[in-house]
């Protein structure tokens, strides 16, 4: 854990601050979040997707060690475990696989023989790092003694994804997928990042604080959301609606991926 967390942690900072994804026909920056946004969507069976994960066993051993892992809620659940016997890959593993094999074969088909092998491709992902997740009564927030605190509390985690010519098997980019989420949940990366943030919000202002969020968009290339739609049914006026699908705009970042597991 102290290893991943700090080797994540610098790259974290470097790629804040410094270093930036190479140019692709997919690459964002300042300016982009003025663009006008297209919203494409793709549906995709869960037995499918269930399928797919039970070929891929926990062979590194890190999603075994349960004592070691940092339970993390990405908006909420991206790294959420749904471990089935001994197989430890995840639907959202599965959907990142996606993600990473799609990308890949836009790019092969966009600008052939331009990139080289393993290119790094970055996405964000927000962290809820808050101790109570989830929703909390008002009356429980009021009390003197609570354990739960108001407003926001979460940090960002880098998840790299790699270039990989055409004909490459799209089980490894579940094994790549799988293999380097692991990583990130025995790490405190998110912890990190939460603390940085709040330091330059505290000592520089809510400026620099934009500023350096900002930077870290523009020198990634997408951003990664899975926030679950509401578990109670509900209607909107007189309507039952079976789901709710939150995207973000005005991002310097031409992608933004919204990871909906939908169950009908």
């Amino acid at each position: 854990m102290v290893v991943f967390t700090l080797l994540f942690s610098m790259d974290f900072v470097l790629r804040s601050l410094l270093v930036s994804d190479e140019k692709t026909a997919i690459t964002g920056g300042d300016g982009v979040e003025l663009w006008p946004r297209k919203l494409a969507t793709a549906k995709f069976l869960l037995d499918d997707m269930k399928l797919i994960k039970r070929a891929v066993p926990d062979t590194d051993g890190l999603a075994s060690s349960s004592h070691l892992a940092v339970k993390l809620e990405i908006c909420p659940t991206l790294l959420s475990s749904w471990k089935i016997g001994n197989v430890s890959v995840t639907i959202n593993d599965v959907l990142l696989g996606m993600v990473s094999s799609g990308l890949s074969r836009y790019l092969d088909h966009r600008t052939p023989n331009v990139l080289h092998e393993g290119l790094r491709i970055t996405g964000v992902a927000m962290v809820n790092i808050r101790q109570q997740p989830g929703l909390q009564d008002l009356s429980k927030l009021m009390k003197s003694n609570t354990k739960a605190r108001w407003g926001n509390k979460f940090g960002a985690i880098l998840i790299p994804v790699y270039y990989h010519k055409g004909g490459n098997d799209p089980l490894e980019y579940l094994k790549r997928a799988k293999a380097m989420v692991d990583k990130k949940k025995h790490s405190l990366e998110a912890y990190f990042s939460y603390k940085i943030g709040d330091l330059v919000m505290s000592l520089l202002g809510p400026k620099y604080a934009c500023m350096l969020n900002y930077k870290l968009l523009c020198n990634t290339t997408f951003t990664l959301s899975n926030v679950a739609g509401p578990l109670e049914e509900i209607s909107l006026a007189g309507n039952p609606l079976s789901s709710i699908k939150v995207n973000t705009s005005s991002l310097p970042q031409v992608l933004c991926n919204n990871l909906s597991l939908i169950v009908i």
